[in-house]
């Protein structure tokens, strides 16, 4: 299929639902099509932020239970006073970020928004992801590309700390734990009225009982904040971690062996530690950012100021988790989108022309590294070293795909693949004409993946071939 289509404008949104706030923002991200390639691959050109909404304290019916109704329609209000209507929305992500994420109604809540609040791409959360899309949104990313120097942001929200590592424009290592401003929170008289699991367990671990409707001293808020500090600085020093570290890491300690240049914060804590809000939210942030302020002069760290601080995970999510395949595609008419947190497999084929068999074989290993079953996980098979596009090898590669997925092509399950270069329509069609299965098949290509990605994909956006996709990349490895 040839794509009249040059230059495609998106209104993306992202929706950060956090421990402690939720916010949106609204963007604009241009795509155009690169006549220069063979491949016509549509490339993003441009993101721009159209409407920053207004911080929202996240509202909650009880300690385990977000408050759906009153959160949705103050994200509705958000778009009307944006100019913006659901039907405007292209593409965009939700994420349920920190302590939040493991609300009873997280899932449910991230899935009812997705469905109210446009065409959503990603309805997700998962600490390394998040340590992520706050580093792209900090500006963090982009400045170690225009600089060549090593960043880590650091982004602080109201339940956890999300680290990553920036060099040359790509995240090269994560981790996160739980610190946060709003893991304890109080009335105006003090009285608790927040305990998040990880605050009682510091608090325990402390030798101080915490219990909701009791007093909190100002001297027990000092040493809870004093400890969180204490944990996160051992994270971002890769110092060897103490037992309430271990306690709080919400991911394996942070893997990165070069210089860092300097650091940034992100997230509401941030906007504390730079000194540019002084309202006091009856939580741990204020006082967890001076005891962090006081502890980073010690230190070794070069402090600058990212470019943006309690918006950044949203604006990582609304403007920066968007990849889009090839137009080269096939996608069967009868799947139905967004297509959600498909584990990516990576099967290896070491050589150019390979036989069915060479084919099964490494579709089977593969799928022998995961605790995953054929024909009952959903899986999306990802293959790295071009395919030669001439009719018969592409034969002798689809029958080797369906002879190893006997209980996916026997009970009818989607088949899904991506390839780095632009056959994905041809692999989908000589699959259906030459195997005669009838399972949807969705094939695209021009994207690279990765063992251990998980991704989400989008209906189509471009003339019905062009699908957006989010890569959610789990594990991250220095380089």
């Amino acid at each position: 299929m040839i794509v009249k289509t040059k230059r495609k404008e998106l209104t993306s949104v992202g929706v950060d639902i956090g421990s402690s706030t939720s916010h949106v923002v609204f963007s604009k991200i241009v795509l155009e099509r690169n006549d220069d390639s063979r491949h016509e691959k549509f490339e993003i050109q441009e993101r721009k932020i159209l409407y920053s909404g207004p911080i929202h304290l996240t509202p909650f019916k009880d300690a385990m239970n977000i408050d759906f109704e009153k959160l949705r329609d103050l994200l509705l209000q958000d778009y009307q006073n944006a100019g913006v209507t659901t039907s405007d929305i292209d593409t965009g992500a939700v994420i349920i970020t920190g302590e939040t994420a493991k609300k009873e109604n997280a899932e449910w809540i991230v899935s009812a928004l997705a469905g109210e609040v446009g065409k959503f791409v990603a309805a997700t959360a998962g600490p390394n992801y998040e340590s992520v899309l706050a580093a792209y949104g900090s500006g963090a990313v982009a400045r170690s590309a225009e600089t060549g120097e090593t960043i880590m942001n650091v982004d602080i929200g109201g339940g956890s700390s999300n680290i990553a590592v920036c060099k040359e424009g790509r995240v090269v290592a994560t981790s996160a734990i739980n610190v946060g401003g709003r893991l304890i929170a109080f009335d105006d008289g003090r009285h608790i009225i927040r305990l998040e699991e990880s605050g009682k367990n510091l608090a325990r671990a402390l030798g101080l009982s915490l219990e909701l409707g009791e007093v909190l001293p100002d001297t027990s808020e000092e040493i809870l904040a004093d400890a969180l500090a204490n944990s996160l600085l051992e994270c971002i020093t890769q110092a060897p971690p103490g037992e309430i570290t271990k306690m709080l890491l919400m991911t394996p300690v942070l893997n990165y062996e070069g210089h860092i240049d300097f650091i940034t914060f992100s997230g509401g804590v941030a906007e504390y530690i730079y000194e540019s809000e002084d309202r006091e939210f009856n939580d741990l942030g204020a006082t967890l950012a001076q005891s962090l302020r006081t502890k980073v002069a010690e230190l070794d760290f070069r402090m600058r100021a990212p470019e943006h601080k309690i918006r950044a995970t949203v604006i990582g999510a609304g403007n920066f988790s968007l990849h889009v395949s090839g137009s080269t595609t096939f996608l069967s008419s009868g799947l139905k989108y967004p297509l959600r947190n498909l584990p990516v497999v990576e099967p290896y084929i070491g050589i150019r022309k390979p036989t069915s068999g060479d084919v099964k074989e490494s579709i089977d290993k593969a799928l022998s590294r995961f605790d995953l079953t054929e024909g009952v996980d959903p899986l999306l098979l990802s293959f790295n070293h071009s395919i030669r596009p001439s009719y018969e090898t592409l034969k002798e590669f689809v029958i080797g795909v369906v002879s190893a997925l006997p209980k996916s092509i026997e009970n009818g399950s989607p088949i899904f693949m991506c390839f780095d270069a632009d056959i994905g329509n041809s692999v989908g069609n000589v699959m259906k004409r030459e195997t005669g299965i009838a399972n949807e098949v969705l094939s695209i290509d021009e994207i690279r993946l990765r063992e251990g990605d998980f991704i989400d994909i989008g209906q189509p956006i471009i003339e019905d071939v062009v699908v957006p996709v989010v890569i959610k990349t789990l594990i991250f490895k220095t380089e």
